[in-house]
């Protein structure tokens, strides 16, 4: 009976998702998902809204480079009063869509709404869903969300549902969450050295920068090695969420035939790439050798080739190399000041060195990225973790 249900009210029908994506990315990723074939609805506050049956879900969280985590968006209903909340939360059917043995963290955001109090509107949904598996038989168990001024638990580390529910001028919506950790855990960097590029980031900016493989790509600054890693990855037509898993696994509705299918057609998919198209540099041993662990767990290892050096010293005449894309991303952060005579010797490198490629370096300043006639063709401000970034684009 149960099972008849799910196959007829969730995996036959098509439902609402929203591919969260921080603002100034949204485009890169309307992108990737209009080459993914996904029906896109509009964009919203989230995101990107899109529609179709669970397969599309599963494609998301599987190909999607830049974005932050899959929603699967309930039907809105109206709520004008704590009652009205429980009473409509209790009649939706969360027994076909969420396993009552994984905890639920509810996140409830209310906005020019009667409902003026969230921990009673949460307590009110809590209470609704925990009578809706006590009706069939199960109990739910509830973790509580972080508070607002402290950080969230690690991503990673989090085991449970999470549901968000924003009620907006009497107007509730119930969005699901389909990811479980933040999809820029790729599963690869298990070590890392200072303060990684996160990973949706470092595919977003190689995206927008024109690279075509099979050019080179090389990068100068390498780090825990996420820019190259994600380039190869890019590069191989290797799907960022191919080696970890997803909450929806865990629904009740999950299609384990539909899913080994995707990952079927995705390992069919991968292009061999030929050795040293990637070229990863950094004057620390500890750093290339953290980069190589990371990319071997990537299965790009032997695509790129390892060079323990400062980037200044490199010569890509020296190793026959065609034009391509450097990407460069000097150390700094909170408490440590960017280092403006090093950015200076690094465009400088770029000028004299680099003709006919083009390059992506970061900075937390936009006059760092200015050295006498070199400059950016286009410049794009960007969020990371706690921090504002600058990246500039440049053809030499």
């Amino acid at each position: 009976m149960l099972e008849r249900r799910i196959r007829t009210q969730i995996r036959a029908k098509e439902h609402q998702f929203a591919a969260v994506v921080p603002r100034e990315l949204v485009g890169v990723c309307r992108r990737e998902m209009e080459q993914l074939g996904l029906n896109i609805l509009e964009e919203s506050e989230a995101g990107v809204e899109f529609r179709g049956k669970l397969e599309a879900c599963y494609r998301a969280n599987l190909w999607l480079r830049t974005a932050s985590r899959v929603l699967c968006r309930l039907p809105a209903m109206k709520v004008g009063a704590r009652e009205e909340l429980f009473a409509k939360t209790t009649r939706l059917p969360w027994e076909l869509w969420l396993d009552p043995h994984v905890p639920v963290r509810v996140d409830v955001f209310l906005s020019a709404s009667r409902l003026a109090h969230t921990e009673w509107a949460r307590k009110a949904f809590q209470d609704a869903m925990r009578k809706r598996f006590e009706g069939v038989g199960a109990g739910i168990s509830f973790v509580e969300p972080a508070p607002s001024n402290e950080p969230a638990v690690a991503e990673e580390e989090a085991a449970g549902q999470r549901i968000v529910v924003r009620i907006e001028h009497n107007r509730c919506r119930i969005s699901l969450d389909t990811s479980g950790a933040h999809l820029h855990y790729r599963g690869y960097r298990v070590k890392h050295v200072g303060a990684p590029l996160r990973e949706t980031l470092a595919a977003a900016l190689v995206l927008q920068s024109g690279w075509k493989p099979p050019e080179p790509f090389l990068d100068g600054m390498c780090g825990s090695g996420t820019a190259v890693i994600e380039a190869a990855l890019l590069g191989g037509k290797i799907p960022p969420g191919r080696r970890r898993r997803f909450l929806f696994q865990r629904w009740p509705s999950f299609q384990e035939k539909t899913w080994q299918y995707l990952l079927k057609k995705a390992d069919q998919g991968v292009q061999k790439v030929a050795p040293a198209r990637f070229i990863a540099v950094d004057r620390d041993p500890k750093a290339v050798a953290v980069a190589r662990e990371n990319a071997v767990r990537a299965g790009v290892a032997p695509w790129v080739a390892w060079h323990t050096m400062p980037f200044e010293k490199l010569d890509p005449r020296d190793l026959g190399l065609p034009p391509g894309l450097v990407f460069l991303n000097p150390p700094y952060g909170v408490r440590l000041p960017a280092d403006r005579g090093l950015y200076a010797r690094l465009l400088h490198h770029l000028g004299r060195c680099f003709a006919g490629w083009k390059a992506i370096v970061l900075a937390p300043e936009r006059d760092l990225l200015v050295s006498g006639l070199v400059r950016p063709r286009k410049v794009k401000r960007l969020r990371h973790g706690g921090l504002s970034i600058t990246a500039g684009f440049y053809d030499f």
